[in-house]
């Protein structure tokens, strides 16, 4: 498969899948990592995981066997692979239910991501969860609510656009409720992050 300027890197784990948001283009690539390839099937360009969950190795699809022992889960070891290929966005499905654990680890991975400068988001069956670096980014639209999380110790962002604006605003860590539970008053929210990394969850 040759690789293409602003393609989508997928990467679907084993969790809870949002079926009907999943169409990716056909020059996008799809990781499966472990029983994610029960969702896509032939659809994935690749698949990864030491497949405890899946309990077999996929046939059909160039698949790399991980260690059950390691110190990345099978969507790090996922998102590395993502990362080593170039991506400009990773785009993660089947990552946000099931265990509390992998769940927590995977907004982590996305906050990782963007601090490489990479677009990440996270899909789930009732949002999407963007994580955004230093920037200015339209989100949602009129009616939408969002939140904003932070993801560093220090954060500083505007928001606008919304029921609750902030300008140049200090979003510490010790206080996540601060940015919870917007409402898009205009066409969409406009998010600008002066310093840190933060998570932009749009409701559905």
């Amino acid at each position: 498969m040759m690789y293409d300027i602003g393609m989508k890197y997928y990467i679907v784990g084993a969790s809870e899948f949002a079926r009907e948001k999943f169409n990716p283009d056909e020059k996008d690539f799809v990781i499966a990592a472990d029983a994610g390839i029960r969702y896509v099937g032939e659809r994935a360009d690749f698949a990864i995981g030491d497949w405890d969950s899946l309990h077999y190795i996929p046939a059909g699809v160039k698949a790399v066997s991980l260690p059950v022992v390691k110190d990345y889960t099978d969507t790090g070891e996922a998102v590395d692979y993502a990362l080593s290929k170039g991506a400009e966005e990773i785009v993660l499905f089947g990552a946000g239910g099931g265990r509390t654990d992998h769940f927590l680890a995977n907004l982590h991975y996305l906050a990782m991501i963007a601090d490489k400068g990479v677009k990440a988001s996270m899909v789930c069956p009732d949002c999407t969860i963007y994580a955004m670096a230093e920037g200015e980014r339209k989100f949602g639209s009129r009616g939408k609510i969002i939140s904003v999380i932070p993801m560093r110790e220090r954060v500083v962002a505007s928001i606008s656009g919304v029921q609750y604006p902030l300008k140049k605003h200090l979003m510490p860590q010790d206080n996540p409720g601060l940015g919870v539970s917007n409402v898009v008053e205009e066409d969409y929210a406009l998010i600008t992050i002066h310093e840190g990394i933060v998570l932009v969850i749009v409701n559905d």
